[in-house]
């Protein structure tokens, strides 16, 4: 396989470390907010409870994200390389259309359950489910562009 064009890779992995930055800094501001909701509530026991629940739901989604982003990143590296025919584009357009409606159903599953929650006043548990799934979202998005990032540079190293 010709060599992909690092300088490209480079620039998409740049902007995912700028996201991962982003998503962090959206984390630690929801759990600060969250954290002082429970504890105006009385329960601050409820913030590690969602924390933890967002960590298991974690570990079940690590393997079928590093499996995506494995293959997004696979996509990403065959597509960099320069000199690739009609018919050659149009078979990775056709699979990088597949990994992104993937995406799409794990963020619209996320934002209809978020939408469709109760509020307050008709659940007394709304908001540690509410914080352990907008928790889960945010690892998952942050795992997602770490494997990402991660399998690039392996498969780099290793001329895939």
């Amino acid at each position: 396989m010709p060599n992909p064009d690092a300088k490209r890779i480079n620039r998409t992995m740049m902007i995912y470390r700028v996201v991962q930055a982003l998503l962090i800094a959206l984390l630690a501001y929801m759990a600060f907010n969250f954290q002082r909701l429970f504890a105006l509530r009385g329960r601050p026991d409820q913030f590690v409870t969602g924390i933890i629940a967002a960590i298991v739901v974690q570990v079940i989604l690590i393997y079928p994200v590093y499996r995506l982003a494995w293959r997004d990143a696979g996509l990403e590296i065959e597509g960099s390389v320069p000199g690739l025919s009609i018919d050659q584009l149009a078979a990775l357009r056709k699979k990088r259309l597949l990994g992104d409606l993937w995406k799409f159903c794990a963020v619209a599953f996320f934002i209809i359950f978020v939408a469709l929650a109760p509020d307050q006043a008709k659940a007394q548990g709304a908001p540690l489910v509410l914080s352990s799934v907008l928790f889960s979202f945010l690892f998952a998005c942050l795992s997602y562009f770490q494997c990402f990032n991660f399998s690039v540079r392996k498969r780099m190293k290793q001329g895939l």
